[in-house]
């Protein structure tokens, strides 16, 4: 019985990867999406809104700039902004460590990328008047859930909108949804706009935030 179950599993691991090896759509726009990656936004703006049961509800503003690079990796800068995203007099040291953790979950996300992780292709849809691919990417185990839904337009194999849905075990659940540029420098598209919810289940550090994110100014990671 052991046997028969697992030659069963390995012929539908076998059947997921041939679906996706043989998809030439997918294979292309996963080739747009690793490019794109080798790009980094010169200037990230976001809009915090927290709920904290100590705290109450509160809105920050955070501009952060690209300061400088290591071992390829961009850092940035951050600084606490008013409405217009103009610096404030007093800073706070919570600026940076919301886009770590906006890192983190970003990385999660982008291990679903990698070979091994099943794919599905679904039906197409339309999206702003044009009928896009549509891709299902999911991960569940080792204390994590992830799913991902990507509109693809089948033209230029660029990504047009993800939806992301997180679950990490006393971290946070995540919801984003991303929309991506129209094809810009070499023909990639990067991402433009992200706005999302975070439900954070940190134990003494539990709280919930709602964000609005515009990235702008890309431009390439140094080569090795």
């Amino acid at each position: 019985m052991k046997k028969i179950l697992l030659l069963l599993s390995f012929l539908t691991l076998s059947n997921a990867s041939a679906a996706t090896e043989t998809d030439p759509l997918w294979n292309k726009v996963l080739a747009q999406y690793k490019a794109s990656n080798l790009w980094v936004p010169k200037e990230i703006k976001t809009q915090l809104d927290a709920e904290r049961k100590d705290q109450g509800n509160k809105t920050s503003y955070i501009k952060s700039t690209l300061s400088g690079w290591e071992k390829q990796e961009a850092r940035y800068a951050s600084i606490n902004t008013d409405s217009n995203w103009q610096a404030l007099p007093e800073q706070k040291k919570s600026a940076d460590a919301i886009n770590k953790m906006l890192t983190g979950l970003d990385e999660l996300k982008s291990s679903l990328f990698e070979e091994g992780i099943k794919i599905q292709r679904l039906e197409n849809e339309v999206l702003d008047g044009k009928k896009l691919g549509v891709f299902l990417l999911s991960d569940d185990g080792a204390g994590k859930q992830i799913s991902i839904k990507i509109w693809a337009d089948p033209d230029t194999a660029c990504i047009v909108k993800m939806n992301t849905s997180m679950h990490v075990t006393l971290y946070a659940d995540a919801e984003f949804s991303t929309r991506y540029t129209e094809p810009a420098k070499g023909g990639l598209c990067f991402r433009g706009q992200m706005q999302g919810n975070i439900d954070i289940q940190i134990p003494f550090k539990k709280g919930k935030m709602q964000i609005k994110q515009n990235n702008n100014d890309w431009v390439p990671k140094p080569a090795n």
